[in-house]
């Protein structure tokens, strides 16, 4: 089964060329196909029409859906995310193919070893980008406690771990099936530190 992701910009671009691309690969259904209009700033899962795609594609029990995108480009603001997006599909068993760079990432269910190739130099180039975020946000903490603005987050009320697993049920749901803290918080509306102790209370809990 195959799904189509398109973003465009809402200024300056129109879904006509990808949509054109998709119906040249075959099989294609327009009730499968997901478009989102907003800036390539916006990480994938707090895209409207991505976080629905991400939804409906990782609650089938079929194990042969193909998400099918005209650039990798077209799966985050950054490479980071680009990275993050493709992991999440493989680890819930989906197939990611993109038209312009011309890989899969699963062959028959398993791991393309070319795709992966071009994941992991695209890890690596990631993992850099990863340390530098760290540090500049360590800097920016050490300047702020110099200056007396930054104190630490506030300890909250206590509660069972059964009553807060069953008080949100949708962020235990996003949390399984790969997304980060903060990716969470933005697409439930709740404090990453909310998400944080749902998380961690999963953990105790297996």
């Amino acid at each position: 089964m195959y799904y189509y992701y398109s973003r465009i910009s809402t200024l300056t671009q129109n879904s006509s060329r990808q949509i054109a691309n998709f119906k040249m690969h075959g099989e294609f259904i327009a009730e499968n196909l997901f478009v989102d209009k907003v800036q390539g700033n916006v990480p994938f899962l707090e895209r409207p029409e991505a976080s629905k795609l991400f939804d409906i594609v990782t609650s089938l029990e079929k194990s042969d859906v193909t998400i099918v995108v005209d650039s990798i480009d077209r799966l985050g603001r950054n490479l980071i995310d680009v990275l993050n997006t493709i992991e999440r599909f493989t680890d819930n068993g989906i197939n990611l193919k993109s038209i312009k760079e011309g890989f899969e990432t699963l062959v028959n269910g398993e791991k393309n070893p070319i795709a992966m190739v071009v994941v992991s130099v695209m890890g690596s180039i990631a993992e850099m980008e990863r340390n530098r975020i760290k540090e500049r946000t360590s800097e920016g903490i050490k300047i702020a406690q110099a200056k007396g603005k930054f104190k630490g987050r506030k300890v909250g009320s206590v509660q069972s771990s059964t009553r807060l697993l069953e008080r949100h049920p949708n962020i235990v749901k996003k949390l399984n099936k790969g997304l980060t803290v903060r990716e969470v918080a933005e697409i439930v509306g709740k404090s990453t530190t909310t998400v944080m102790k749902v998380r961690k209370t999963m953990k105790l809990s297996k």
